[in-house]
């Protein structure tokens, strides 16, 4: 009956709400009736919000189809509670879920459209996002991965917020922690550490990439080891990158090549480019070559640059330079 009561209560609840049944038992003084108290889980308070409804409406409409349904199924009157609470631990968000064949795609809230994927034996994060018209094969997608449509992936590791554009084949690879890979790429048995960047139609074949590296559109190269903080374009490796990353929190900072180099605490600050020194710094008025504006709003830290606008907290920002072709992009 416990089983009955999840299935029930998954298809009336988006996939991201987890279902933990805490008591079934016959009503005191009505034998012929089932008590059951169930807890749904939500990863936020704002998805807890929009399963209550107002004044309750939500929750009391998912509590009655719920319960019809299962008298339906089991032939006797049910009295469902349902409580709404928020544990990201215990979310499906934050599971990791063993997908043996397309037909349990619909378990794991990481399936965008479950009925429109191929999973065969993969293990699969809850937070990652997976569009349609995937394939995946013996595969492990770690949490805040992102895989987009028409892309095809077998036996490979794809680390925390790996970023997969469409149409991309990726084969008895690992790619590391904050990676992200062009549209039409093809990676076959290669190991590609954290923060690389590979651009579209790109071709790697049993190559070794070093972190922090930039491997160009259209570049093809195999039995390689590029080293670390390099930069790829057509056959082979033409430069080497520094990599100037802004950290946003209490205060700004900004670190080459994973060292603090500047740190500061007013309320607004210029991210410039120096093309006479090939380098990049921070300073409280703009200079010629402005890379974006960073000012306190309200406790947090807006970021003005070319065509966007964030305020965040916690994040970073990332640029490289050429030792020879200075900033790219």
């Amino acid at each position: 009956m416990r089983s009955a009561l999840r299935e029930v209560l998954h298809g009336s609840l988006p996939r991201e709400v987890g279902v933990e049944v805490k008591e079934i038992r016959p009503g005191r003084g009505r034998p012929e009736l089932v008590y059951a108290r169930a807890e749904l889980v939500a990863h936020k308070e704002s998805l807890k919000a929009t399963l209550i409804g107002r004044e309750g409406g939500t929750i009391r409409e998912i509590g009655k189809r719920a319960r019809e349904l299962l008298e339906e199924r089991v032939g006797k009157p049910f009295y469902l509670d349902l409580t709404v609470v928020v544990d990201p631990k215990r979310s499906p968000t934050n599971r990791w879920f063993k997908v043996r064949d397309s037909s349990e795609a619909w378990l794991c809230p990481a399936f965008k459209h479950p009925h429109l994927v191929s999973v065969r034996e993969s293990r699969i994060r809850g937070n990652a996002r997976v569009a349609a018209f995937v394939e995946l094969e013996h595969v492990t997608v770690h949490g805040g991965t992102m895989i987009s449509n028409f892309s095809s992936i077998r036996r490979s590791v794809l680390h925390k917020r790996v970023s997969v554009s469409s149409h991309c084949e990726i084969e008895r690879s690992e790619l590391g922690p904050v990676t992200f890979v062009g549209d039409g790429a093809e990676i076959r048995w290669c190991k590609i550490e954290e923060r690389c960047f590979v651009g579209m139609n790109a071709r790697l074949s049993r190559c070794e990439i070093g972190r922090w590296s930039v491997v160009g559109a259209g570049s093809h190269i195999s039995d390689s080891r590029v080293p670390e903080r390099s930069l790829v374009v057509g056959n082979g490796i033409v430069d080497r990158l520094d990599v100037y990353t802004l950290v946003v929190g209490k205060r700004l900072k900004l670190e080459l090549n994973g060292s603090e180099i500047w740190s500061g605490r007013s309320e607004k600050y210029y991210v410039c480019y120096l093309p006479e020194d090939n380098r990049i710094t921070v300073r409280p008025e703009p200079t010629e070559r402005v890379l974006c504006e960073v000012r306190k709003v309200g406790g947090k830290w807006e970021v003005r640059g070319k065509g966007f606008v964030r305020t965040v907290r916690g994040s970073s920002l990332h640029w490289y330079v050429g030792h020879e072709r200075g900033l790219l992009g």
